[in-house]
């Protein structure tokens, strides 16, 4: 799998977000619609929360987990934003041939998956959701802690609260202290004798 540079897979969120005129807490099925990808619920293996069929221009949710998506909306916005993200990254030439890494035509989101084209996907899913440009404006002046901002800000942007801390994370603006707290800033330099761990994307 070829390496995409993290500047790269932002900007081609960005890209999407201004070429589609998007607002925070989009409509995931309209912009699926306007890829022309269609969307379709089926059974998947248990750790598979969605595929893409690129071949094909399908994008499939695991029915099996529509219990989940159904608790947590945010989930599923998120899963589908994560297609999109191999759509974009990833499926260039598939359209007419096989996507790499795929297994029975299907590229599978599987929770927890360190992959490099799941990993790249997650990455630009975080960007396409909470853009930069309409982050930083929401963002307090002042410091923070604690998980009540992490939720207000999930719930305006539509997201799960781990995909917001992750994405706070990702950008420089908040770190997890021992105790997994979420505070503003980005994670400390560590002195002698520490070892800095790098974040997991949830």
């Amino acid at each position: 799998m070829t390496f995409i540079p993290e500047l790269r897979i932002e900007a081609r969120a960005s890209e999407l977000w201004r070429r589609q005129g998007l607002e925070p807490n989009f409509d995931t099925e309209r912009l699926l619609d306007v890829l022309q990808l269609n969307l379709l619920w089926d059974q998947l293996p248990a750790d598979v929360l969605g595929a893409l069929q690129a071949e094909e221009h399908l994008v499939i949710l695991n029915q099996g987990r529509l219990a989940e998506f159904e608790t947590m909306p945010g989930l599923e916005r998120f899963t589908v934003a994560h297609e999109v993200g191999h759509a974009v990254l990833h499926a260039d030439d598939s359209w007419v041939g096989v996507l790499p890494l795929m297994g029975g035509g299907r590229t599978w989101c599987r929770s927890n998956s360190v992959e490099p084209p799941e990993f790249q996907a997650s990455r630009f899913a975080s960007y396409l959701l909470v853009p930069r440009d309409r982050l930083l404006p929401v963002l307090p002046a002042t410091p923070w802690r604690g998980w009540p901002l992490v939720y207000q800000l999930a719930e305006t942007f539509g997201v799960t609260p781990t995909a917001m801390r992750v994405r706070l994370e990702l950008g420089g603006h908040a770190h997890r202290e021992e105790d997994g707290t979420p505070v503003s800033g980005p994670l400390p330099t560590p002195t002698s004798g520490q070892v800095s761990l790098p974040g997991i994307l949830a």
